[in-house]
């Protein structure tokens, strides 16, 4: 385990933290998948949140440049490459992360202020990233390590963090009434909680798993839309509001990722041909992947 001697977050501490995530999402890939009920019961949540890191940090490998830098790298790689809901919204905490960092942390390191700052950024990009937030998620356990005033003490710091995202966890099974249906935490909430243990387990702080109930399989029907739709855009932060604006009246669950000029669009459809038609213009619209939700 490692220990807590460095009263900051450094270069090799933040790719330890990274890393450390990494382990969590892919130990518990299966666990994250079953428990996925929100918004639709499909069985992807762990997966989705695996490979969206997974490409940030195959994006980042090379990169020997500061704190802010690699952290801005690592978002950008998972922004682009961002799979599902869950990857979307993971994919924009991590760029409020770094925007915070890039902000703060000059001199290479981030204090538990600094630390505070970037948690409050990446609870606010990662609320913008969707056209209409629910509480009981992702967000849900963003807002709950924002919360947190900072320590002097990184790791009584982190602790407290780790302690109010795990209640957050528990608490969304009763603030979305299809995680009520299914006597079960939301997936993604459960996901965005390991990148806070990673944090505490590197300030030492001992992590034991969560005991989590299996949902219910029999509350888990699905009758939404039928396809989940994903496209990339190159476009200026304006055009993507417009495009936001155009698909919202055929579809749900809108989220997107990135940063200008390169956004990542994420919709559940009915018909995804109308979507993209809807959003033509002087761009070059790429990466277009279509799945069949509900099967």
């Amino acid at each position: 385990m490692a220990t807590s001697g460095t009263a900051l977050i450094d270069v090799p501490k933040f790719r330890e933290i990274l890393a450390q995530f990494q382990v969590l999402l892919s130990e518990n890939e299966q666990l994250l998948n079953d428990l996925n009920v929100y918004p639709v019961p499909d069985s992807d949540t762990g997966s989705n949140s695996l490979q969206t890191l997974k490409a940030g940090l195959a994006i980042s490998s090379n990169q020997s440049a500061d704190l802010g830098e690699i952290a801005l790298a690592v978002a950008a790689g998972a922004a682009k490459a961002a799979m599902g809901n869950s990857g979307v919204i993971l994919a924009q905490y991590l760029q409020g992360i770094a925007q915070g960092l890039s902000q703060t942390a000059n001199s290479g390191q981030c204090s538990p202020d600094e630390w505070q700052v970037a948690l409050n950024l990446a609870a606010t990009v990662a609320r913008e990233s969707v056209l209409t937030p629910a509480e009981g998620t992702m967000l849900t356990v963003a807002d709950a390590a924002a919360k947190i005033s900072a320590q002097s003490d990184f790791a009584a710091y982190c602790k407290q963090v780790q302690a109010a995202v795990r209640s957050a966890v528990i608490e969304t099974q009763n603030l979305l009434p299809e995680l009520k249906a299914a006597e079960v935490i939301d997936a993604g909430a459960l996901a965005l909680s390991f990148f806070h243990d990673s944090v505490a387990f590197s300030f030492g702080i001992e992590v034991s798993p969560l005991q989590i109930k299996p949902r219910k399989q029999a509350a888990t029907n699905y009758s939404g839309p039928k396809f989940e739709l994903m496209f990339a855009v190159s476009c200026s932060e304006s055009v993507k509001s417009e495009i936001e604006t155009k698909i919202s009246s055929f579809g749900e669950s809108i989220s997107i990722s990135g940063i200008a000029p390169y956004f990542n669009f994420h919709i559940h459809t009915d018909d995804p041909n109308l979507v993209l038609e809807s959003c033509e213009g002087d761009f070059e619209i790429t990466n277009i992947r279509i799945s069949e939700l509900g099967s």
